[in-house]
């Protein structure tokens, strides 16, 4: 559906907004992601822009202008020269953004002016927001649902006995896997998050009990809710070394590009990593 939307009446000169939109681990940037890179190429220009609760509207337009290719150096422009070289830019081709994680409508109305009336433009929004989707053109809204239960035990299987042949749940642990899956309320993330751990224990009654434990503790405080337990679990099940080299990434600002060499090279600094005989 969203891919139809996207690609039909493309000849046209015509604008519309399409948005996606769920709670937080329902999968609305992989959805989108995926049919992204499926159409990009039917485009003169596209542009993925992550937005996020703290965003610098010249910030978006910057990096937005860079993935335009637009040949002049936007990044030491003022908001006014920025738009109108953008427009400019824009004028009369086919173009489509990416405004992912989006907080709040008035974002839009913030930057809608940039882009010009007389060119065929997709803009695709994500958020967790109803008054964001409601921006939509003729109802193009997708409203993500949890998984059903059918769906979240073939992902949680493929994922948790990824090292098993047929990747099939072991009898003795079925009461069990299925009591993980509950917990996860059909959020593929938080599915895929508990898959993974699990992979990496034993397939055996004990050790499974042990991790529902924890899991079943640190819902019951009611600290951190739904997804973000799962995570936090994943997390503490790390070794004390790679604790440091994740908190490590705080770092960096939010939604920035990290380089997986420099990173290395930061916990290599930081004595994160260690070194081991010739390694």
């Amino acid at each position: 559906k969203l891919k139809e939307w996207l690609l039909d009446s493309l000849e046209e000169k015509t604008s519309r907004i399409i948005t996606v939109w769920g709670m937080g681990g329902i999968g609305k940037t992989t959805l989108v992601d995926h049919v992204y890179k499926t159409v990009k190429t039917d485009f003169d220009f596209a542009a993925w822009l992550t937005v996020s609760k703290n965003y610098q509207v010249d910030d978006l337009l910057k990096t937005f202008g860079r993935d335009c290719g637009i040949s002049v150096d936007v990044s030491n422009m003022n908001s006014r020269s920025l738009v109108e070289v953008i427009c400019n830019h824009l004028d009369g081709k086919r173009y489509i953004l990416v405004l992912d994680d989006v907080w709040e409508k008035d974002l839009w109305m913030k930057i809608m002016d940039v882009f010009p009336s007389n060119s065929s433009s997709r803009f695709i929004l994500t958020s967790r927001n109803f008054e964001v989707a409601s921006l939509a053109t003729d109802n193009r809204a997708i409203m993500l649902e949890p998984l059903e239960d059918d769906l979240s035990w073939k992902l949680f299987c493929n994922v948790a006995f990824r090292n098993i042949d047929g990747k099939r749940c072991p009898s003795e642990l079925k009461n069990l896997a299925k009591k993980f899956i509950q917990q996860c309320e059909g959020l593929p993330l938080a599915i895929a998050c508990m898959g993974r751990l699990l992979s990496c224990k034993p397939p055996s009654y004990p050790a499974w009990k042990n991790v529902y434990e924890e899991l079943e503790l640190q819902l019951s405080k009611h600290v951190i809710p739904g997804v973000n337990s799962i995570l936090k679990i994943s997390f503490d099940d790390l070794s004390y070394e790679l604790k440091n080299c994740f908190l490590n990434c705080a770092m960096f600002p939010e939604d920035y590009k990290i380089n997986r060499r420099r990173l290395i090279r930061h916990w290599i600094t930081s004595r994160f990593i260690k070194e081991k005989g010739n390694k």
